[in-house]
């Protein structure tokens, strides 16, 4: 996929107008959660990647790298429920998910 070339080469702008071309056409999750990856560094778009985060796992619910951003998002903001029921998604249709797994537990031990 050209947009992850333009990614490799740090060419963020380009690759967020192509890939939201893209997704406008074919919300295709995986092009979804990488405009969401872009977005997301960015507070002016970090709206419109939750969006494209909440549509990335809504068309493919065991995408495990939106989950995990998405946790890493909420728990940045301070917001460990949303966090905890992110990283459960995971668990719940890979319960061995050593990332997951870790990271609830961590939570569990702050509160």
């Amino acid at each position: 996929m050209y947009a992850r070339q333009l990614v490799a080469r740090n060419e963020l702008r380009r690759a967020a107008r192509l890939l939201e071309e893209l997704v406008n056409r074919i919300p295709d999750p995986e092009a979804l959660l990488m405009l969401a990856k872009i977005e997301i560094e960015r507070p002016t778009t970090q709206g419109q990647a939750l969006e494209h985060l909440r549509l990335a796992t809504v068309g493919n619910p065991q995408l495990t790298e939106a989950w995990l951003l998405l946790a890493n998002y909420w728990g940045l903001r301070g917001q460990p429920d949303k966090q905890k029921r992110c990283l459960e998604k995971i668990l719940s249709y890979d319960p061995r998910n050593r990332d997951a797994r870790d990271a609830v537990e961590l939570l569990a031990t702050r509160r």
